[in-house]
């Protein structure tokens, strides 16, 4: 019986990260897309967006992907960010 439910947790468990995964994912995509008009992304940059699991990290640099004027700037942007240097 133990057992049992242990093996159903681990299913509920395995199922719930991976949706957050694929949310995850999903907000990447989102940025990428976004970014993708204001030229060719580095494959550098892509890897970074792609390889980000934080949800709210991924919605913060959603919002300054739709903000920024230029690549550069935008990755600016996430430097600071992770830095601690907010931006808005």
């Amino acid at each position: 019986m133990l057992f049992e439910n242990f093996e159903a947790y681990d299913v509920q468990e395995t199922r719930r990260i991976s949706k957050a995964e694929g949310k995850a994912e999903g907000k990447a995509e989102s940025v990428l897309e976004l970014l993708e008009d204001l030229g060719e992304i580095p494959e550098k940059l892509k890897k970074k967006i792609m390889s980000q699991r934080d949800m709210e990290t991924l919605k913060k640099w959603h919002k300054m992907a739709a903000r920024a004027e230029s690549l550069g700037q935008f990755e600016q942007a996430i430097e600071e960010l992770a830095t601690g240097r907010d931006t808005k």
